[in-house]
């Protein structure tokens, strides 16, 4: 079986991790969609105020990140993944539900305090979330079509994106925007309920990785006779991490601030800007369509790069194109603002191509960095960090910037390109020099030789055809078990067998 039926099986067994990564993603780009009523129901009109109350969600996305992580390394991905979806949700519809200002000065105040207390139940979920479903996904996806399988995370966040947008349009166009200022901007945050019911209940069936289940055992058989505590191993896990790959650590930090800018900057913040400077409503949804469409489009073409020439090839040429492409094509976007066909194509066409070759595989370069013991806790530390500083504070600073020239915001964009395209080859350079291991995951390809093979563990026959029969009928028996309610784990070996 190729590629494509590599994908078809990852999307087939865990269809509800991809739906809950769009429910990540639908989620925060609905809070960067709504923010101009967000600024009059819930800040007095300040938009650096907002941007603030935006941020508070990433601040809090590193905590996630350690403790569902920690959670998913002791217990399973599936555990993190389990409870990272229902704090999602209540974060989501939560939003929809607080009292605003109009209710009067008292309700206004708690309506801020619950607001801001729900982006911190939301950050903390969604950063438990993204790395439990990169894990997951790069653990039990065929090494040979790795980066094609982890496009599908890439392509649910562009879905996400998609959803808010057209949620967000539709409730306008619909309610108007005399009703939008007053209740209508609830409704987009409501209608994340029904998806969110439906990828927590696929969620209790899906099988557990079999590199943790291996570790797991692993760490039974060193530790048998001796007292365990789940207290004990998180924080072991924790120490380890710091102690031995701190330079896992900062090279995944820093090689996510293309993304992070791009998806918050460019795509989120250019879209407030673009309304304020008068682009049309139609202008403005074909533009995201675009942009979003391209980047789904192009996907497979990007996973496919970095499945023959390396991960970090690919995250090099994404971040390049931003750097160069950063500050030429938001001044011809914001100085042409109001014609529909500029918008299309600076924000639409010129974003999207930048946006599929920069953010769809650059979840397997941050996965790769961490051995399976610990994989969890550092992609969820390592990445939500990165988000939280370059993604969080995007908006924030492109805001206040503006202000100050309105050229600014070009310059950040691509200066943060060439943060992550320095960040890939300072990398390279300590693999060469046995600091860093890049690739725990596949040393081949990796942009050049790996030096760190002797560590990386490699199975590549268990990622070839094998007769499917018995085994087949194994996984429908599992499957059974499971809509009868009872919990089962099916490890990868398993999911191999279906291929």
């Amino acid at each position: 079986m190729g590629a494509f039926g590599d994908v078809w099986q990852v999307m087939k067994i865990y269809w509800s991790l991809l739906l809950g990564n769009v429910l990540e993603w639908y989620e925060f780009a609905v809070d960067g969609f709504l923010a101009p009523y967000f600024q009059s129901n819930f800040f007095a009109g300040s938009a650096i105020s907002t941007w603030l109350g935006f941020a508070s969600t990433f601040l809090a996305r590193p905590f996630g990140g350690i403790v569902l992580g920690v959670l998913g390394d002791l217990f399973g991905r599936k555990v993190s993944t389990f409870l990272s979806i229902f704090g999602m949700l209540i974060g989501t519809v939560g939003q929809g539900l607080v009292p605003t200002s109009h209710s009067g000065p008292i309700a206004g105040t708690i309506g801020v305090v619950l607001l801001v207390a729900l982006r911190i139940l939301q950050g903390i979920c969604t950063g438990g979330e993204i790395a439990a479903v990169s894990t997951y996904i790069t653990e039990v996806g065929p090494k040979r079509s790795l980066a094609r399988s982890m496009v599908l995370i890439g392509i649910t966040c562009n879905v996400g994106f998609l959803l808010a947008q057209f949620a967000s349009y539709a409730a306008l166009k619909i309610l108007g925007e005399e009703t939008m200022v007053s209740w209508g901007w609830r409704i987009p945050f409501f209608l994340a309920l029904l998806p969110g019911v439906i990828a927590a209940s696929g969620r209790r069936c899906i099988p557990e990785s079999r590199s943790f289940l291996e570790a797991q055992a692993n760490t039974a058989e060193t530790q048998a006779g001796a007292p365990r505590s789940a207290l004990r191993d998180a924080a072991s896990k924790i120490k380890s991490l710091f102690r031995f790959h701190r330079p896992a650590l900062l090279v995944g930090i820093m090689s996510v601030a293309a993304i992070a800018v791009l998806q918050y900057g460019a795509l989120a913040w250019c879209y407030v800007l673009l309304r304020k400077e008068g682009a049309s409503s139609s202008s403005l949804i074909a533009a995201g369509v675009v942009a979003r469409g391209l980047a789904i489009v192009l996907a497979p073409v990007a996973g496919a790069i970095a499945d023959v020439q390396g991960v970090a090839w690919l995250q090099l040429l994404g971040a390049l194109m931003l750097a160069i492409a950063g500050i030429p094509n938001f001044l011809a976007m914001q100085s042409n603002a109001q014609s529909n066909e500029a918008v299309v194509v600076f924000y639409g066409v010129g974003y999207g191509i930048i946006l599929a070759f920069t953010g769809m595989v650059y979840f397997l370069y941050v996965v790769e960095l961490f051995p399976v013991e610990i994989r969890n806790v550092g992609v969820g530390m390592s990445y939500n960090i990165g988000f939280c500083i370059f993604g969080g504070f995007a908006p924030l600073i492109c805001e206040a910037s503006h202000d100050v020239a309105p050229w600014a915001p070009g310059c950040f964009f691509s200066v943060a390109g060439v943060i992550t395209a320095s960040t890939v080859l300072l990398s390279l350079r300590l693999q060469s020099r046995g600091v860093l291991c890049l690739a725990h995951i596949r040393a081949d390809p990796y942009f050049e030789a790996s030096s760190c093979k002797s560590k990386v563990t490699r199975d590549s026959a268990k990622d070839q055809s094998v007769k499917k029969g018995g085994e087949e009928d194994a996984q429908a028996t599992e499957q059974a078990k499971c809509k009868k309610g009872e919990l089962t784990e099916m490890t990868e070996e398993n999911f191999q067998t279906v291929l």
